[in-house]
């Protein structure tokens, strides 16, 4: 998953419980399976150029709009009440949550490989030393 669809996937649902919709509501109007729908919203299928503009009509925002980092979106009207900025501030813990983990992910699989390198030098040190005697 990478850090657009991510991002992207955090504005789609944002956007979605912000207009009171269902996932497949969302979905008939971007002519998609609430299957494959669901996958956007997580994150795990990338967002086309066809779809984003087709959330965007659905919304009724511009594609530049929504491609645009979450502060610096404009989602139609400008008050931001108390529920839409708790929705805001939740997708952006959710996008740097999913970021964090991802680079923990990096790490631990650094760390594995740093590991199974020790292992095999030790390997062949012990096999050195067995020969020496």
């Amino acid at each position: 998953m990478g850090e657009l669809e991510v991002s992207y996937a955090n504005k789609l649902r944002f956007l979605r419980h912000r207009h009171g919709k269902k996932q497949i509501e969302v979905a008939d109007h971007l002519k998609l399976s609430q299957q494959a729908y669901s996958k956007l919203e997580n994150g795990e299928t990338s967002f086309s150029d066809e779809v984003i503009e087709r959330i965007a009509d659905f919304f009724k925002i511009t594609p530049a709009d929504f491609v645009k980092p979450f502060d610096q979106m404009n989602i139609g009207d400008n008050s931001m009440n108390s529920n839409t900025t708790i929705h805001l501030i939740d997708a952006k813990i959710i996008e740097t949550l999913e970021k964090l983990y991802q680079q923990n992910v990096t790490l631990i699989e650094l760390n594995v490989k740093l590991t199974e390198n020790l292992l095999k030098e030790k390997d062949l040190r012990i096999k050195d030393l067995e020969k020496g005697k």
